[in-house]
C-alpha cells in the first residue's frame, strides 16, 4: 500500500499544479508567467502543461489499476 500512498501523492500534486494554473489563466497569481514566461511557444505553453500532467495522472491511475489488488 505505501507505493499505492506515493502514487496518489503524485497524482494530488500534478492535479494541485494543474488547477492552479488553470486559475492563473489571466496571470493574476505569476504562476504560468514563472513557469512559461511572456513567450507563447507551441511546445512549452501553459495548455501543454496541462496535457502533460493529465496525461501524467492517467498513466499513474493505470499503473495503480494493475498494482492494487482486492482483499477477499
Amino acid at each position: 500500500m505505501a507505493g499505492y500512498r506515493i502514487i496518489s501523492l503524485i497524482q494530488s500534486v500534478f492535479i494541485l499544479f494543474t488547477a492552479i494554473s488553470v486559475l492563473d489563466a489571466a496571470d493574476n497569481i505569476g504562476m504560468n508567467l514563472a513557469f512559461f514566461g511572456s513567450s507563447t511557444s507551441f511546445w512549452w505553453s501553459a495548455f501543454a502543461f496541462w496535457a502533460y500532467c493529465f496525461a501524467i495522472v492517467a498513466i499513474l491511475q493505470i499503473v495503480k489499476a494493475f498494482t492494487v489488488q482486492e482483499k477477499n
